[in-house]
């Protein structure tokens, strides 16, 4: 079951990786863009900055997916990494399970937050402002998908660990 769910991850991260190309190429476009336009026109336009800050919170969300899957997000592990190997597994399981807690709460208050603003228009892009917040609940769906993961992996690890102990013994 694992390695279905992982290959299924993996293909959903390639699509992340892909998006996030996209979406990086044209924000540097569009603030080389917004630049030129600036110091050498003297002329703005408020599409191309509401624009490209949309585009980077998209990629940031897309990126603490992949992120969470890698277990590459910014802590302080020098407490855990005292520990042996199941119990870090242990305290790993512990720290995503909180943190799914809490991406639950963040999809279902995002949630809400895009249905509230559907009817807002940005000022630059003109679009409904439930775009720029979908990505809340996107992503915390995405880092959901990854923790799944994390903890299964984890839990999996804890299992080997037990063999080999009762082949060591």
């Amino acid at each position: 079951m694992l390695t279905m769910y992982s290959k299924f991850l993996d293909k959903l991260e390639t699509l992340e990786k892909v998006i996030l190309a996209v979406t990086s190429a044209i924000m540097v476009i569009v603030i080389v863009y917004q630049v030129i336009l600036r110091y050498c026109f003297a002329a703005s336009n408020a599409w191309s900055e509401e624009l490209a800050r949309y585009l980077f919170i998209y990629d940031v969300m897309l990126a603490a997916a992949i992120a969470t899957r890698r277990n590459s997000h910014l802590q302080v592990d020098f407490l855990i990494n005292l520990f042996k190997p199941k119990v870090k597994a242990m305290f790993t399981i512990g720290a995503t399970i909180v943190g799914i807690i809490f991406l639950v709460f963040l999809f279902s208050y995002s949630l809400t937050l895009c249905e509230t603003s559907a009817n807002n228009i940005s000022a630059g892009v003109k679009v409904s402002m439930a775009i720029p917040y979908a990505c809340m609940p996107i992503g915390a769906v995405l880092m959901i998908l990854t923790s799944i993961e994390v903890i299964l992996k984890n839990i999996d690890a804890i299992r080997k660990m037990g063999r080999e102990e009762v082949k060591g013994a």
